[in-house]
């Protein structure tokens, strides 16, 4: 295996898993005693979808998460029990709802998933005359197994969570008490063991960091900056009272954002107010600190109480938005993906009519397990605009693979109710188990699974083995004619490879920078997967490049500038890698690493979306990059001069990639 692809997988909280699993177990057995195999393969199915929102890192309200989750698992299951015994009206519901899944993707790639789930469960609902009771007994269960869940996370929230919140809860105290202590003794300093621990309670691996949005990243970045800014004001303190009265109304912010019940919110309140009264009589050079911390005190406000801007005045922006806020951030964030060019529109387009399609075909020609063709169009396809027919060709071949040992075991064992239900729960697993390993081995699992909970009456024998593969084979080959049929505009898939070109680059310059001032368990394995990832981006860039050349000048010149940029890009992690000192500096502040991790978070950015291509915050990384230019004044090292001279240089071709990119889109 080529060095640098061998990844570690990364496998979900076990007691999370675990946690899922119950809860898919407890739903489907409670749906077989009283809804039936039907009512209980809806319910298993909308339990398993809630479990795995609530396994998903966020960073807040995980049950009100799985709650919306589970409405629309019920939603979907109201849909599939009333009209799907009647083919044309269920045609329809299926193409529009397929067709809102697509556009979900807009929203957030948690989001696309999610709803391609639900539509998942919609289309493997068998078809039932319905009655009242039918439909309520389905649709009650479904949401139920989805309450199940949400009490579950509730009553038992993954252990890291815990360690989270109280590592939180320790590091602002900390920091409340230190922050006193400097108002009365300003040649102190701030215990930087709770921030390394808290720094450590939400870190796990730099890939799952990469992961997370940036707003994830700032519960523990956010106080070790705070710290810094806190020892700034401290050291150019004069004596006077102002900085003393800084740093004690700094303490009383920082102590309420300690304790983030609602009781505290109104504290925090009318503790920022009384700082903004005490920071306004700040003058000369403590000014641009104390303005400094007033920002991050707010931001640590916003973050513990809130999404909205806290301010004194208005207390009633500390709370949290409410559903209609949310509902208009959705339906804008939809409504920037309806124009044609846009993949998410098209992939919309794409699940829409081929699930369609493959319901029309399971219906009206009789086709035995029919219902795999739409379900296999569901799992195939993804508004992707690299690789586009392997991967479509990877997980066809892995829903074969795991509905013949699916089969197997079924032959083998015969199993029906709660043992089918078991072994559906043992596959959903497996899946976990081995969702770090790729697609092809986490569809394996999910279509054994889906064997088991759809199949967990035990109808089917050893002739429906054939007729499950065939309906997967035919839904495979529906998703890659929709592809055919409307493929992503050739330059929105050039725009995408070179965000996901930039992303590598910058994620291999964040992996050199950090080696630096961080010691790596393996720093040869995690520089050279960088590297490889970064290959491969920019051979599927200039494949890309070479599909859609253009004569138009325009585009010449952004392509040009574009690779030239990058190219200085990786001349200079070359540089660094070159310069990369075997063991980091023993003489560098505990300031300046943690400017060089503020500037590595800037750089990784926010996560790819599907709708857009990936950009760098260049404000945001420019700031960075000047802070970090400020704490080395007064180091005489030669390699962390080297590395902050070279971090210039990345900042500044990151800059001019984005000006371009935004002149290329003007004047397109």
């Amino acid at each position: 295996m080529i060095k640098g692809l061998a990844l570690r997988p990364t496998m979900p909280d076990m007691g999370g898993v675990v946690r899922s699993l119950l809860g898919v177990l407890l739903v489907a057995g409670a749906g077989l005693h009283w809804g039936g195999a039907s009512a209980a393969g809806a319910a298993g199915g909308a339990a398993a979808i809630a479990g795995a929102t609530a396994l998903q890192d966020s960073p807040r309200g995980r049950v009100p998460l799985v709650l919306g989750v589970s409405a629309v698992m019920g939603i979907a299951v109201l849909l599939a029990s009333t009209f799907s015994s009647y083919g044309l009206a269920f045609t329809a519901v299926v193409a529009l709802w397929c067709f809102a899944a697509g556009t979900a993707w807009a929203v957030s790639a948690n989001a696309g998933v999610i709803a391609a789930a639900g539509s998942a469960l919609l289309v493997t609902l068998p078809p039932t005359e319905p009655t009242w009771a039918s439909v309520g007994t389905a649709t009650g269960l479904a949401v139920v197994g989805g309450l199940v869940q949400a009490a579950l996370v509730a009553i038992w929230p993954r252990r890291r969570w815990r360690v989270q919140r109280d590592g939180l809860a320790r590091a602002y105290r900390a920091l409340a008490a230190d922050a006193r202590s400097l108002a009365e003794d300003p040649s102190g300093h701030v215990d930087p063991e709770p921030l390394l621990w808290l720094r450590e309670a939400f870190t796990l691996t730099d890939a799952q960091a990469r992961r997370r949005p940036l707003a994830y990243r700032a519960w523990y970045g956010l106080p070790e900056r705070i710290s810094v800014t806190v020892m700034a004001i401290a050291g150019k303190s004069k004596g006077d009272d102002v900085s003393s009265r800084v740093l004690t109304a700094a303490s009383d912010v920082l102590a309420a954002v300690a304790e983030p019940d609602r009781s505290q919110r109104e504290t925090a309140g009318y503790a920022m107010g009384r700082f903004d009264v005490v920071a306004g009589a700040a003058e000369g050079p403590e000014a641009a600190l104390v303005q400094r911390l007033s920002e991050q005190l707010r931001d640590a406000v916003q973050l513990r109480f809130g999404d909205a801007s806290p301010e004194a005045a208005d207390l009633a922006q500390l709370r949290r938005p409410r559903l209609p806020g949310r509902v208009r951030s959705i339906i804008a964030a939809v409504r920037g993906q309806l124009s044609w060019s846009s993949p998410v529109l098209r992939h919309a387009v794409r699940l829409a009519s081929a699930t369609a399609i493959g319901v029309a075909v399971a219906r009206f020609a009789d086709v035995p397990h029919g219902y795999w063709i739409p379900l296999t169009v569901v799992m195939v396809l993804r508004p992707e605009t690299a690789h586009t027919y392997t991967r479509c060709v990877g997980r066809v071949a892995g829903n074969v693979l795991g509905i013949v040992v699916a089969s197997a075991v079924i032959l083998l064992l015969h199993p029906t109710g709660y043992v089918a239900a078991t072994l559906a729960v043992v596959f959903l697993g497996v899946a976990y188990a081995v969702s770090g390993f790729g697609y092809l081995a986490l569809s394996v699992a999910l279509a054994a699974a889906i064997v088991f909970l759809v199949d967990i009456g035990g109808t089917a024998g050893a002739a429906d083995v054939g007729d499950r593969l065939l309906a997967t084979l035919i839904g495979g080959a529906l998703a890659v004619l929709a592809h055919v049929a409307v493929p992503d505009d050739a330059m929105v898939r050039l725009r995408q490879r070179a965000g996901e070109l930039l992303k590598t680059e910058t994620d291999y310059a964040a992996t050199v920078i950090k080696a630096f001032v961080h010691r790596l368990d393996d720093p040869a394995e995690a520089l050279s997967s960088a590297w490889e990832r970064a290959f491969r981006a920019r051979a599927a860039f200039e494949a890309a490049a070479g599909a859609s050349w253009s004569q138009d000048r325009p585009f010449r010149r952004w392509l040009r500038s574009y690779r030239t940029a990058l190219n200085a890009v990786t001349t200079a992690c070359a540089a660094l890698e070159a310069s990369l000192p075997a063991q980091p500096s023993a003489t560098l502040s505990r300031d300046f690493t943690a400017a060089v991790d503020s500037y590595v978070e800037a750089l990784c950015g926010d996560p790819a979306t599907p709708g857009s291509p990936w950009r760098v915050d260049v404000v945001r990384l420019a700031e960075a990059a000047q802070r970090v230019r400020a704490e080395l004044a007064g180091n005489d090292d030669a390699t962390t001069r080297v590395l902050v001279a070279e971090i210039g240089a990345i900042t500044t071709q990151l800059g001019n990639i984005s000006a371009d990119a935004e002149r290329s889109s003007a004047s397109s």
